[in-house]
């Protein structure tokens, strides 16, 4: 094959690789600016939001002395509040939500609010946007008490959620279990739908105010310039390539081929070996000459890495678990236990720890022997990493102490899955150098509560508990009483 042709097919592969490149760039340029564009879209509606919101507890806060007990506009209530400090959080009544704050009369604390629906209907209109209300299910007997029938007369169900207040039908359809904020939507017709969460007067989450904007515009804007971008694209890289044909060669081509190899070794990316070991070459000249120097080096970079990702493995292991055990270790819970905790605060989350001591492990020691007390210790691991969920986080803390943290498990929960593991390790039986041992364990249980600030607190509870578990004479789980 001639020079000439060896070119025109070497080019006419590059522009294809160089368009399909080009095509994904502007494809991901434009995702990044629409999403920008979409979380701007986000950050307006959300502060316009909060701006109407402030302006409302302004008027609150200088509202003359007397509010009608009932209007089409404003809400009084009295409540049973002893500092009837002035905070502002959404207040649900039989008949529809009210937004306002506590405020103090010579009759005693009242709460002032203003209709939810009145400032919903208003943000409607400036944005341009839907909107809906609903209230988790499991809470709905606590926020209304003995108005339940009433409350829930015209009230649409779906699935946990109780809808309140919408402004057009369709909105039912959509997916509401939103965090934050979600794109729902077939390719063009788009809607972002954006989460406010109603919270209680005592700042608990009961419900959620969902907006829905159209951004179908946003989208059509954005694949219209992704349209005129790619085919200029075509235009200037064909004619680009027209312009290089006479200048290009095979040579150049496999000195970037082989300069692309090396740039992905850099990047640690071996399977390029594969490319430059199954690479045809037909002549023996310098060039082939650099391709097997590079195939060569590849090779033993490839051995060396893959050398010290085992090392690495290996020291990872040795810095995040237990090597008697296998269980994770006291650093390594510290670092996740944190994170459950954070979650469990965040969206309200159940969540119980159980701090496990094994019963006068001292005497197995003194009695059997250090080798009897480290059986003993891994029978006890076996036994917890059978019972115990994959959500579950156990750790060795340190001799015969061990943790066990269950995410998304009530204290109830919490005590069957500890007595579980109780009667599981005191029914085993251990047996070293043909001698029985059989042990029992004391266990201290707590649950995440409003108040708890970090994982220590709730060990502090937990051993509480299990201190208490060897007063009443151990071989039992104890549950943490303030």
């Amino acid at each position: 094959m001639g020079i000439k042709k060896r070119v025109s097919l070497s080019l006419a592969f590059s522009l294809a690789f160089t368009l399909a490149v080009a095509f994904l760039t502007l494809y991901i340029i434009s995702s990044q600016i629409l999403e920008r564009r979409i979380v701007e879209t986000y950050r307006l509606v959300y502060d316009n939001y909060k701006e109407v919101l402030k302006k409302e507890e302004k008027n609150l806060s200088i509202l003359a002395s007397y509010v009608p007990s009932y209007s089409t506009y404003y809400y009084r209530e009295k409540v049973s509040e002893p500092k009837c400090e002035e905070v502002a959080y959404y207040h649900i009544t039989s008949t529809e939500p009210y937004y306002g704050i506590n405020r103090h009369y010579p009759e005693g604390c009242f709460f002032i609010g203003i209709s939810l629906e009145e400032i919903l209907r208003f943000m409607e209109n400036l944005m341009n946007i839907d909107w809906v209300v609903y209230y988790n299910r499991e809470l709905i007997p606590e926020i209304v008490g003995e108005n339940l029938d009433t409350f829930m007369k015209d009230k649409v169900v779906i699935s946990n959620m109780v809808i309140d207040k919408f402004s057009k039908q369709y909105i039912l359809t959509l997916p509401l279990n939103v965090r934050g904020y979600m794109l729902h939507g077939e390719f063009l017709e788009k809607s972002l739908l954006m989460e406010i969460p109603l919270t209680n007067m005592k700042g608990l989450p009961v419900g959620r105010i969902i907006f829905i904007k159209d951004v179908s515009g946003l989208y059509r804007e954005a694949y219209t310039v992704l349209f005129v971008l790619a085919l200029y694209s075509v235009f200037m890289l064909s004619l680009l390539t027209l312009l290089l044909f006479r200048i290009v060669s095979t040579v150049v081509n496999r000195v970037v081929f082989l300069k692309d190899v090396t740039a992905r070794i850099e990047k640690k990316d071996f399977s390029v070996i594969n490319l430059l070991e199954n690479s045809k070459e037909r002549w023996k000249d310098e060039v082939y000459e650099l391709k097997h120097s590079i195939y060569n080096m590849a090779l033993s970079l490839k051995s060396a890495f893959e050398e010290l990702e085992k090392k690495k493995s290996e020291l990872e292991q040795l810095a995040y678990y237990d090597p008697l055990t296998g269980l994770p270790n006291r650093r390594f819970f510290f670092d996740h236990a944190s994170l459950i905790l954070e979650s469990s605060k965040r969206y309200g989350n159940p969540l119980t720890l159980l701090i496990i001591d094994i019963d006068h492990f001292k005497k197995i020691n003194d009695t059997y022997g250090h080798e009897a007390g480290d059986l003993v210790l891994k029978s006890f691991a076996d036994i917890l990493k059978k019972t115990i969920r994959q959500s579950d986080l156990p750790a060795r803390l340190g001799g015969e102490e061990f943790v066990l943290l269950m995410p998304n498990t009530t204290l109830q929960q919490g005590k069957v899955v500890a007595e579980r593991i109780r009667v599981s390790f005191q029914n085993s039986l251990i047996v070293y150098e043909e001698k029985e041992i059989r042990a029992t364990l004391s266990g201290g249980l707590a649950s995440f509560k409003s108040g708890i600030e970090s994982i220590d607190d709730l060990i502090r509870m937990a051993d509480e508990a299990l201190y208490k578990a060897k007063e009443l004479g151990r071989n039992r789980i104890a549950v943490y009483e303030p």
